[in-house]
């Protein structure tokens, strides 16, 4: 049995919604929605929302689909993540650790992801897609010969790194022993004082841990959406794919 921890604790001030962001509308429902339905369709059930801006909003609009962990305070993925360390029971269980803005995943990779993640018994796999676009999201680092080394957010790369287009945007699986073993092991941030998951990935490899980076084909899947510009984007995205789908007869 897997769990999933949706990161939806967010503000979303680049929305200009007098909603938090979780529940900003997209395709006909909260933004959160469309990814909590397609962790229900893959199979898992046990899925808890993090919580902290207008929480009480977010619980009363997402009722009792699913369950909710309180991040009064946000400083970082990381920190979130923290919240979940007491009160789920992830012993001998994988975690999905995903960022709630991001309702274009679907069911399909979300198994395979979980597939991948089983097969190969690593420590944490994540999704990863060559961005063709330039977005502020962490680069995939590797060595010459292609091996995964750790990954850097955007505002810490060089100049080099952020040449590299191969981007994660925070969706994960971990086993809960080493995620919950090494969270605390993770420094804030020199600037703004918050704790990045991502860190965790360089973490896990030092120790001589398996980290898988499982590389999708469509980066459009991975985009979270933070203006009202991404929301337009990304009904089209959604009526262009509908409009490229075989038709059944």
């Amino acid at each position: 049995m897997s769990i999933a921890l949706i990161l939806a604790a967010g503000k979303g001030t680049r929305m200009r919604s007098l909603l938090p962001k979780p529940l900003v509308p997209f395709h006909g429902q909260a933004i959160v929605s469309h990814l909590v339905n397609s962790f229900k369709e893959a199979g898992t059930s046990n899925i808890f929302l993090i919580v902290g801006h207008e929480a009480e909003l977010v619980k009363h609009v997402m009722g009792n689909k699913v369950l909710y962990i309180d991040q009064p305070e946000q400083r970082g993925t990381a920190h979130a993540v923290m919240q979940a360390a007491e009160i789920i029971d992830w012993a001998n269980k994988n975690v999905f650790v995903f960022v709630g803005d991001s309702p274009l995943i679907s069911a399909d990779t979300i198994s395979w992801l979980e597939e991948h993640h089983k097969l190969t018994q690593a420590s944490c796999t994540f999704l990863t897609a060559d961005f063709p676009i330039d977005l502020p999201y962490a680069r995939v680092l590797k060595n010459e010969a292609g091996m995964l080394t750790g990954c850097i957010e955007e505002k810490n790369a060089s100049l080099e790194q952020l040449k590299i287009r191969e981007l994660l945007s925070s969706h994960f699986i971990f086993k809960g022993e080493d995620l919950f073993a090494n969270l605390h092991e993770i420094k804030a941030d020199k600037d703004n004082g918050e704790f990045y998951l991502t860190d965790i990935i360089t973490l896990l490899l030092h120790k001589g841990l398996r980290v898988e980076a499982l590389k999708i084909d469509d980066y459009q899947e991975l985009v979270g959406l933070n203006t009202p510009e991404d929301i337009q984007w990304a009904e089209q995205f959604v009526q262009s794919s509908k409009n490229n789908q075989p038709c059944k007869h």
